[in-house]
């Protein structure tokens, strides 16, 4: 795929949530490697054959446990990682987290990533928007039963997560003044449905680019440098510090 898109001359390339390893439990497990794994080096060593950042999800496994890691990776260097922070269920029978939300920067462009579950929540795209990103790259492994999921007292149909999830991304372009480039899987089995919807929002939540549901492409879209580097009309700095720290003392206030 870095090869086909190649002739595009993209400044940024993202893979979907654990797209090296799979997501199966025991694809998570038997495919989890440290960062010194001699393919994924030589991997990344090869990325200096181009000029663009490839962010790439895997599980990998440090220290004992297994993450749900994004790679950052330009120019044949590991530029970091960033491990999913707010865990579903089912990741956190075989994930561990951290609270690490690196703000990385290339291309003179600081832009953050959140994956998947974690942009259910505004709290980890908003720390990363209060750090300085502008641009969000939130990758997805949606792959759920046709029938949905139940959860409570109720069950979630595969098209109410999907619209759900595809608001959330809407929201925190619209809210936060970044821009978000989701990217998801295809699935396609009895089992389950990935319908593949990689979109990219522009800060004022409109959808610029969308991918075909089921269709397996490359979505692009192209933006006027300065968007990232100067301050929305909206500007964060209205938000008077002393709310800030009302909304901590009510988190640590709220009922758990």
């Amino acid at each position: 795929m870095i090869g086909q898109t190649r002739g595009l001359d993209l400044d940024f390339l993202c893979f979907p949530e654990a797209y090296l390893s799979g997501y199966s439990a025991q694809a998570i497990v038997e495919s989890s490697v440290p960062l010194d794994y001699p393919p994924l080096v030589e991997f990344i060593r090869e990325s200096s054959a181009h000029n663009t950042v490839i962010l790439v999800g895997m599980s990998e496994r440090r220290d004992g446990r297994i993450y749900n890691t994004q790679l950052v990776i330009h120019q044949g260097e590991l530029l970091g990682t960033y491990h999913k922070t707010i865990l579903t269920e089912y990741d956190a029978k075989y994930y561990a987290a951290d609270l690490d939300l690196p703000v990385f920067e290339a291309k003179g462009i600081k832009f953050g990533v959140v994956i998947c579950h974690d942009t259910s929540f505004v709290e980890p795209a908003q720390y990363l928007r209060w750090r300085g990103a502008r641009l969000l790259f939130t990758p997805h492994f949606n792959s759920i039963p046709p029938e949905g999921f139940p959860t409570g007292d109720r069950r979630v149909s595969f098209w109410e997560h999907r619209v759900m999830v595809l608001n959330n991304q809407a929201a925190l372009a619209t809210l936060l003044k970044m821009v978000v480039v989701r990217s998801n899987v295809i699935v396609i089995t009895p089992e389950h449905l990935g319908c593949g919807d990689s979109n990219i929002w522009d800060m004022n939540g409109h959808c610029v680019a969308a991918g075909t549901p089921f269709v397996e492409e490359v979505v692009t879209a192209e933006f006027d440098r300065r968007m990232f580097t100067e301050e929305h009309w909206i500007d964060r700095r209205q938000v008077p510090a002393e709310l800030l720290d009302m909304i901590a003392q009510a988190a640590h206030e709220y009922p758990r």
